[in-house]
């Protein structure tokens, strides 16, 4: 029995192009994983455009993400120097994973998700130069004891079991991911921007590895922090961490970052102190 495809009828969120493209129907009628989103790489529906498509379980398109980011580097390129030992790009990943299929990769390994890989093809194993990227992302101190990307060779959906409910899965083949967060990955599209502005390509993933490490940096402040408070709102937390660490106020989306990681890789009933005020008021009404 072959597969059978659902079309879908995308719109390109930039210069409003309409083109089907077709869907394993067993995406829908299997999700186990969390949200579906598919990978719309350029060329597929407009020639320039790059954008994700929210899909519900039913098929039906929720919303739209643009993705802003260009690469200048042929598919031929990328794929030569990945094939040196020991050897894989940044720029070689995205030809692979597609922008968002990287931030996703990212995402799940810095907030401690499980990943899953659904193979591309046969003689196509890059298995160990990516779980060793994967831990290369991380500061000592966490290295081994977040999850790995594990790879799935099966390719019919109806047949995939995985233990977690939690999981990132991806098919790069399709562009389809599974991704069981809602939040958006800003900060990973900002630390790829600017490693992709640095020519030299081995420095790339160093700038990635700066990023993540100033972020945890914030999170072992906020960690130390709540373990000293019975409570503490978000506004007077935010000028602590400034104070501190003698930076710029964060943002209210960089302290749900920080959230997340303390939840998922430290203690996952300490952000419970952290209070909003606004919340606060709303719930007295």
């Amino acid at each position: 029995m072959g597969i059978e495809y659902r079309s879908l009828e995308v719109t390109c969120p930039f210069c409003q192009t309409v083109k089907s493209i077709k869907i394993p129907d067993a995406v829908f009628t299997q999700k186990k994983f969390g949200s579906i989103k598919v990978q719309v790489p350029a060329g597929a529906v407009c020639p320039e455009h790059q954008f994700i498509v929210f899909v519900d379980t039913k098929g039906i398109i929720r919303g739209y993400e643009k993705i802003d980011l260009l690469m200048s580097v042929s598919i031929e390129e990328a794929k030569t120097k990945d094939k040196k030992p020991g050897w894989i790009t940044i720029k070689g990943l995205i030809q692979r994973f597609g922008f968002y299929g990287l931030f996703s990769l990212i995402h799940a390994k810095l907030f401690n998700y499980p990943h899953y890989i659904i193979k591309k093809k046969e003689g196509d194993d890059i298995s160990e130069l990516l779980i060793k990227v994967g831990e290369n992302l991380m500061p000592e101190k966490y290295k081994g004891t977040t999850h790995s990307i594990q790879f799935l060779d099966e390719i019919d959906y109806n047949r995939i079991k995985l233990k977690e409910k939690d999981a990132l899965l991806i098919d790069s083949q399709l562009n389809i991911l599974q991704t069981p967060w809602d939040e958006k990955l800003k900060f990973e599209e900002a630390a790829l921007k600017k490693a992709l502005e640095i020519i030299e390509e081995k420095e790339q993933l160093l700038i990635i590895q700066q990023d993540i490490s100033k972020l945890i940096k914030e999170a072992e402040l906020v960690e130390s922090i709540l373990s000293n408070v019975k409570e503490i709102y978000e506004d007077d937390l935010i000028e602590l961490i400034s104070k501190e660490l003698k930076i710029p106020k964060i943002t209210k989306y960089r302290l749900t970052l920080i959230k997340i990681f303390i939840t998922r890789n430290i203690n996952s009933k300490l952000t419970s102190k952290i209070k909003n005020k606004v919340q606060e008021f709303l719930d007295f009404l």
